[in-house]
C-alpha cells in the first residue's frame, strides 16, 4: 500500500523551470553588466594629428564655385582612402566624395550654381590601410566637429565690408 501521490509525468517539471529561470537570470546579467564609459553609442572618436590639414576659407560665396581641399603628410603607401563628406540645407544627408589615394592634395570643387544652397557642412577623413581613421576638424576630446559655412551673396558681403560691418 502506498500513501501519498506520485507525479505521473516523465519529465520533472520543477527542474525544467528552475533551469530556465537560472539561464534567464544569467542572460540578463550578461546583457546589462557591460560597463558604460559615459559616451553615447554613436560618438566615434577620431585620431587628430598634424599629418592631416585643412584651412577653411573665410567666406564662401553662393554665386561662384569654391574649392574644399585637404592636405596630408602620410606616406602614399599607407593611405587607404581619403574622403570629403558634405551636406547642404537642400541635401540633408552627407554625401561622400572619395579622392585618389596617391595624391598629396585632395581637392573638390563645389559649384553652388548647379547645387544651390544657403549653407554647407563638411569634414574630411583619412583611412590608413592599417585601419586607423583620421579626421579633420575634431575637437580636443577627439569628437568630429564638422565645419558649417553660410554661402553669402558677394555683392552684399562686399557692400557690408566697405561700410565696415564685417
Amino acid at each position: 500500500m502506498t500513501t501519498g501521490t506520485r507525479n505521473a509525468l516523465l519529465s520533472p517539471q520543477g527542474e525544467d523551470s528552475a533551469i530556465k529561470y537560472i539561464s534567464l537570470v544569467f542572460l540578463w546579467g550578461v546583457a546589462f553588466s557591460q560597463k558604460s564609459n559615459g559616451m553615447p553609442l554613436d560618438s566615434t572618436k577620431y585620431i587628430n594629428n598634424d599629418k592631416i590639414f585643412h584651412h577653411p576659407a573665410k567666406v564662401l560665396f553662393g554665386s561662384r564655385a569654391f574649392d574644399l581641399e585637404v592636405f596630408t603628410d602620410f606616406e602614399k603607401k599607407l593611405i587607404g582612402e581619403v574622403s570629403l563628406f558634405f551636406r547642404t540645407d537642400s541635401q540633408p544627408r552627407y554625401r561622400e566624395v572619395s579622392f585618389p589615394p596617391d595624391s598629396r592634395r585632395f581637392l573638390y570643387r563645389y559649384n553652388p550654381q548647379t547645387n544651390p544652397a544657403r549653407y554647407i557642412t563638411y569634414f574630411f577623413t583619412v583611412e590608413l590601410k592599417s585601419g586607423e581613421v583620421y579626421a579633420t576638424p575634431v575637437d580636443s576630446s577627439g569628437l568630429l566637429s564638422p565645419i558649417t559655412k553660410k554661402l553669402v551673396d558677394p555683392i552684399k558681403y562686399y557692400k557690408e565690408r566697405a561700410e565696415g560691418k564685417r
